[in-house]
C-alpha cells in the first residue's frame, strides 16, 4: 500500500467515524433512535474496518519477513553446500597427489619396504577420501535441514498471514 492510499484510507476511516457520531449524537438530540443506531452502526464498522487493515498490514509485513528468513537460510545453505564440495574437492586432489607420489617412491625403491609404505599411504588417502566425502555429505544434509526447516516456517508464516487476511475478509464482509 503506497502512503498516498494509506493516507487516503486513514481520512476515509476518520471520516466514516466522524459521520457516525454526527449521526449517533443527532439522533440522540432528536430522539431519533434509528438514526442513533445507524450512527453507533456506522462508527463501529469504521473502527472494524481500522482493525482490519491493521491486521492486513501485520499479516503482510509477517509475510515479507518470512520471505527474506527464508532468502538467508538458502543463502547459508548454498554456501555451507559450496564450502562441502570445494574441501572435498582440495581432499581429493591432495589425496591424488599423494598417491602420485607414493608411486613414484614405489618405482625408486622397488622393495618390500617401500611396497608396504606405498600400500599403507594408499589406504591413509583412501580414508582420507572417505572422510572428506562424509563430512560433505553431512555439511551438505545439514544445510538441507536447515534450509526445509526454513521452508517448513515460511510455509506455516504464509498460512497464518493467509488466515488472518481471510478474517480479516470475513469481517469486512460481516461488517
Amino acid at each position: 500500500m503506497t502512503d498516498e492510499n494509506a493516507s487516503e484510507e486513514a481520512r476515509k476511516g476518520l471520516f466514516d467515524a466522524a459521520k457516525g457520531k454526527a449521526k449517533e449524537v443527532a439522533g440522540a438530540l432528536t430522539g431519533n433512535d434509528s438514526l442513533t443506531t445507524e450512527g453507533q452502526l456506522q462508527a463501529a464498522q469504521a473502527r472494524e474496518n481500522k482493525e482490519a487493515k491493521a491486521t492486513a498490514l501485520a499479516a503482510d509485513a509477517q509475510a515479507a519477513e518470512a520471505g527474506e528468513d527464508l532468502a538467508a537460510v538458502k543463502n547459508t545453505a548454498d554456501a555451507q553446500r559450496d564450502a562441502a564440495a570445494q574441501s572435498a574437492k582440495v581432499s581429493e586432489n591432495e589425496a591424488k597427489r599423494d598417491q602420485q607420489a607414493q608411486r613414484v617412491a614405489a618405482e625408486q625403491n622397488k622393495d618390500r619396504t617401500v611396497d608396504a609404505a606405498v600400500t599403507d599411504a594408499e589406504v591413509d588417502a583412501t580414508a582420507e577420501q572417505i572422510e572428506a566425502v562424509a563430512e560433505g555429505q553431512a555439511d551438505v544434509a545439514a544445510a538441507t535441514k536447515d534450509e526445509l526447516g526454513a521452508v517448513v516456517e515460511h510455509s506455516k508464516d504464509v498460512s497464518d498471514a493467509d488466515a488472518a487476511r481471510a478474517e480479516a475478509e470475513r469481517i469486512r464482509r460481516n461488517a
